[in-house]
């Protein structure tokens, strides 16, 4: 049996989830930092926490993860946060050759 089609269909809902994640914590950082009138109401949007992004990548959603935040300009000059997202990457790539390496 071949796994390739369903790591693709894998790698591709959860790029999804990660485009929406990181969409979802950009959106809340523009609105807690330039909005003032609802941080002195007491208004604070909740963000997704930095390891949900990496878990997101770290299964599968490295790709949809890598496009939005280019696109939204999201997470790119944390230096911290790309090291550690790149590592999910390798990481991934790793697992997925293995898969296929030792199932063919």
């Amino acid at each position: 049996m071949t796994y390739l089609p369903i790591i693709a269909a894998e790698m591709i809902l959860a790029s999804a989830v990660a485009i929406v994640l990181y969409w979802w914590d950009k959106r809340a950082a523009k609105r807690n930092g330039r909005d003032d009138s609802d941080r002195s109401a007491g208004t604070v949007h909740s963000r997704v926490p930095e390891r949900t992004l990496l878990l997101a990548s770290l299964l599968g959603g490295w790709p949809g993860a890598w496009w939005a935040s280019q696109k939204f300009r999201h997470k790119t000059q944390k230096r911290s946060f790309r090291i550690q997202f790149w590592m999910a990457v390798v990481l991934n790539i790793m697992t997925v050759a293995a898969v296929l390496w030792f199932t063919r």
